[in-house]
């Protein structure tokens, strides 16, 4: 009989817990990364001012919302409570 011997590679195990190394070290180093980074001038929330808050206005144009043809009815009902 021919005495041939395969050769060896690397069980599953070993190359399943070498690639969740890697994956794991280069977490760390994108965590690393995002840490050190300055903050940007854009996400940063500013200090409430005494600036009064603006109020808005709507205009209805009541000739156009007459010509839209009713589609239906809608009734709207809600429970009051008493606080």
């Amino acid at each position: 009989m021919n005495a041939y011997a395969f050769p060896t590679y690397p069980s599953s195990s070993l190359v399943a817990s070498g690639v969740t190394v890697l994956v794991s070290a280069w977490f760390l180093v994108a965590a690393g990364a995002i840490l050190s980074d300055p903050s940007s001038p854009y996400t940063r929330k500013e200090a409430a001012s005494n600036v009064p808050a603006k109020t808005a206005s709507v205009e209805v144009n009541l000739r156009r919302v007459a010509m839209v043809p009713q589609l239906g009815t809608i009734h709207v009902s809600a429970k009051r409570t008493t606080t």
